[in-house]
């Protein structure tokens, strides 16, 4: 498990304010001035860090678009950590899957920072598939710890890489709904019948609850 704020050495809290001071110049240069008008050495005179330093923390333009990895990622093992005594994995999947996508959805009429041809470019895709491995260890390892379902290795992989995946297809739809200019509403409707659908069968339901000790 991760440590808490408050145990951040110097240094390492020194490195995250960096990093996210200048996750947010560049976010407000992409919006100012346009995600491909932007460099990267606009970005680090922004934020005033060297050229170099900016590259040890974001090695390509694209992975300021996706800084908020750590969140994601967080988001997905807090499904399987944070859920309710009693509730499976399915259905936290499938709540939480839902407020993800209520949420994408309601910023489908605003102004973004990407453009969707951007966003769902193969740059982009390169590093959301570094992401999402990534995403889908930690989920995994969740799993693994879960005291309320029992998981072998093969099983918490295959579940967490599930699990993943409907976050993921779920973004990516909506990204491409948004191309195809359907209306939030009908994308809203069609993407919440999917995930109630896939979260309530296969391999988010590999989990075996752990029986009850009885007294002999």
């Amino acid at each position: 498990m991760g440590r808490e704020p408050s145990d951040e050495t110097l240094r390492e809290r020194k490195k995250r304010q960096t990093r996210e001071r200048v996750a947010a110049v560049a976010k407000r240069l992409f919006r100012t001035h346009g995600y491909e008008r932007v460099r990267m050495r606009d970005i680090a005179k922004a934020a005033d860090v060297a050229e170099q330093t900016l590259y040890n923390y974001f090695p390509t333009k694209e992975h300021l678009v996706f800084d908020l990895d750590q969140e994601f990622q967080e988001r997905l093992v807090n499904v399987v950590r944070q859920r309710r005594p009693g509730m499976t994995i399915a259905a936290a999947v499938r709540r939480e899957a839902t407020r993800f996508l209520a949420a994408l959805v309601e910023s489908m009429d605003k102004p973004t920072d990407i453009p969707a041809s951007v966003a769902l470019g193969p740059a982009l895709r390169r590093v959301w598939i570094e992401l999402t491995a990534r995403a889908a260890d930690a989920v995994a390892e969740a799993l693994m710890e879960d005291a309320h379902e029992r998981h072998t290795p093969a099983a918490a992989a295959i579940a967490a890489r599930s699990i993943v995946a409907i976050f993921a297809v779920t973004l990516e739809q909506v990204g491409v709904a948004a191309l195809a200019g359907k209306p939030p509403r009908m994308v809203r409707r069609e993407l919440t019948a999917t995930i109630q659908t896939i979260a309530a069968r296969g391999t988010l339901a590999l989990g075996r609850r752990r029986p009850k000790r009885t007294d002999s």
